[in-house]
């Protein structure tokens, strides 16, 4: 303990009841004072919780980065992963000899399935859009 807190417990303990009693008068006056500043409950409540959302706010675009970074890497994963299931299927179809329209057929049958899953996949942006635009104006209104 430094020499200065020992001379202040010091004086704290020399004290008369009267001197501490004076004292604690002046600290009860000085925090009843009208001249601090008054805040009320909602003060506090909209300061406290317009920090929290501005935090919030603050940490949004890294949030957003890295899941649009991990859903990036699934679907970099699955293209992999159908890349290198391509040289094992196409050796084993080859030998299979299979012939012209069969594959012809097969092709035109995965294009119209592409085609569909292609227009779901803009219909459900769209209806994304949509749903938040949607959203922002009943927020708005």
């Amino acid at each position: 303990m430094t020499t200065e807190k020992t001379d202040e417990i010091s004086a704290v303990e020399n004290m008369t009841k009267q001197e501490m009693a004076k004292i604690i008068k002046t600290v009860k006056k000085t925090s009843e004072s009208p001249e601090q500043d008054v805040v009320s409950i909602c003060d506090v409540m909209k300061n406290n919780t317009t920090e929290i959302i501005e935090k919030i706010e603050s940490k949004f675009p890294i949030y957003t980065q890295l899941y649009t970074d991990l859903y990036t890497k699934y679907l970099h994963t699955i293209s992999d992963l159908y890349s290198t299931c391509y040289l094992s299927e196409n050796e084993f179809f080859d030998k299979l000899g299979m012939n012209k329209p069969a594959i012809q057929a097969l092709d035109a049958y995965w294009k119209s399935i592409t085609d569909v899953v292609l227009s779901q996949i803009d219909m459900s942006t769209n209806f994304a859009k949509m749903y938040v635009q949607f959203r922002l104006d009943t927020i708005e209104s």
